[in-house]
């Protein structure tokens, strides 16, 4: 039976107590958050620590379920700041992906809501792409992830400065300490990615798991090295 149709609404379910990041020991647990009578729940996945025998709250990705589908569209995900670097994000995107797999979902895609642009990179490395490849080289909504070796910042350059601009009015910019730049030079490219911030402008935006042997393989992957 899909374990996701147990999960009772409201109710907090352990779901392991076997995982760590860090020098953290941590609990999985998973929580059915919509139950308005339709078959499209809102499922969270909370990662939390102990300190001091009390539960602290380190991170979660919260999806949408089709039980008649077998659908799940990830909404987001948000990891507090002194628990960053940990690969927590990247953890918690393993384990969704490895329990809709295992629970028969054969698809996973990203609502298009979605406006974190290294979140959307992170799902890419997962096997996540858009139907349309061309987009990356016609469109100007494309944004390029860039790394500098000697830090984890996040740093970004638009393709269209219009939507530099509407990305540094958003809350996401201002949570995210995201640095934008006009020119490369000295940075690594990791990726491009398709994220369109102009109302007017309506693109299909439909980032979806394309390649399930790569992404049920990271998943594992990540899952076994935050697993006693």
């Amino acid at each position: 039976m899909d374990f996701f149709r147990r999960l009772k609404f409201d109710e907090r379910v352990l779901y392991s107590d076997k995982c760590f990041s860090g020098d953290y020991n941590q609990f999985l647990y998973l929580k059915r958050s919509v139950d308005d009578g339709s078959n499209r729940p809102k499922i969270y996945i909370n990662l939390f620590t102990k300190v001091a025998d009390t539960l602290m709250l380190q991170g979660y990705l919260y999806f949408y379920l089709d039980f008649e589908l077998k659908k799940s569209y990830f909404i987001g995900l948000v990891v507090k700041p002194e628990y960053r670097n940990l690969n927590i994000g990247s953890f918690l995107i393993a384990t969704w992906i490895n329990l809709c797999i295992d629970n028969g979902y054969d698809f996973l895609g990203i609502n298009q809501k979605q406006r974190k642009p290294f979140l959307i990179y992170l799902l890419k490395t997962y096997g996540f792409e858009i139907s349309d490849l061309s987009l990356y080289s016609t469109s100007d909504d494309l944004i390029t992830i860039l790394h500098n070796l000697r830090n984890n910042k996040k740093i970004i350059m638009f393709r269209s400065y219009m939507n530099e601009l509407a990305f540094r009015g958003t809350n996401v910019y201002k949570a995210d300490n995201y640095i934008i730049v006009h020119n490369p030079s000295g940075l690594v490219k990791l990726d491009d990615i398709i994220l369109p911030f102009q109302n007017r402008r309506k693109i299909n935006l439909d980032y979806e798991l394309r390649n399930y042997d790569l992404g049920l393989a990271k998943a594992k992957m990540i899952i076994s090295k935050h697993t006693k």
